[in-house]
């Protein structure tokens, strides 16, 4: 434009008083949807488009499953991510129904997550506390709920990665006071012709009620260019079981092709 030419300066009251103020108000405007831009970039990175989605049927064509599953468990919510990632969460209405305070599950690029609402120790000073002195009930007992996830290959494997391979066993009676989550079981589980490999966590934490746990198992249903974990969460204070998670797999078809 002629206006942002130095050497047109002297023909500027030619061109009209207003001519530079309506440049001005057009750069102003650019750079605004300039930033806008930058901006809705960074937050799409950050938190991908997701819609929520028809559970059951997500069960169907993401994991295979056809039938009912075991210990009462009723799909209740499912999410898709723009990036392909979906998560579908099970439940049983009447045993999550008597839980107090219970954990809240949150979908994530990094899988199925449950938030425990422990209270997060502000001490510099790290002490430690003898966590096998809080009582555990028998084991056995049947989840509470159960959370599916599929990832796409590229994304599948840093998840698998982080949730199967970055933990260590650690002397639970000299774990820190304010709490931490330590595997306490690992091993494989047989799904039809495969060996699934799985992770049992127990989260130790404190909350107004005093010190308390609770248990979750990670099953790695990947196969071929698929990911896929499962989820199991029990009760505070029960303990959990890899049993229980062999029931939930023979519901689970092993196939490449769901």
């Amino acid at each position: 434009m002629s206006q942002s030419n130095p050497m047109s300066a002297d023909r500027s009251n030619e061109q009209g008083e207003h001519a530079p103020q309506r440049e001005s108000l057009g750069g102003v405007v650019g750079m605004g949807l300039g930033l806008v831009l930058i901006v809705g970039a960074g937050l799409m990175a950050l938190f991908p488009l997701t819609r929520d989605t028809d559970a059951a049927q997500l069960l169907r064509e993401s994991f295979g499953v056809q039938g009912d599953l075991p210990y009462g468990l009723k799909p209740v919510r499912a999410v898709a991510f723009a990036t392909g990632e979906r998560l579908v969460l099970l439940r049983d209405p009447e045993r999550s129904r008597a839980e107090d305070h219970a954990p809240h599950w949150t979908p994530s690029k990094s899988g199925a997550e449950w938030r425990f609402s422990f209270t997060k120790s502000e001490d510099q000073k790290v002490e430690t506390f003898d966590w096998s002195t809080i009582p555990v009930a028998g084991e056995g007992r049947a989840p509470v709920e159960v959370a599916l996830a599929f990832f796409p290959l590229k994304t599948g494997r840093k998840v698998v990665e982080s949730q199967f391979h970055s933990m260590h066993f650690e002397d639970i009676t000299q774990l820190p006071k304010s709490g931490k989550t330590v595997p306490v079981d690992s091993g494989h589980l047989d799904w039809g012709p495969f060996e699934a490999p799985y992770i049992q966590l127990r989260h130790f934490g404190r909350d107004e009620t005093g010190p308390g746990f609770w248990d979750t198992l990670r099953v790695n249903l990947t196969v071929g260019s698929k990911a896929r974990i499962l989820y199991l969460r029990w009760s505070r204070g029960q303990a959990g079981h890899r049993n229980c998670a062999l029931e939930v797999l023979r519901a689970l078809p092993t196939g490449e092709g769901v």
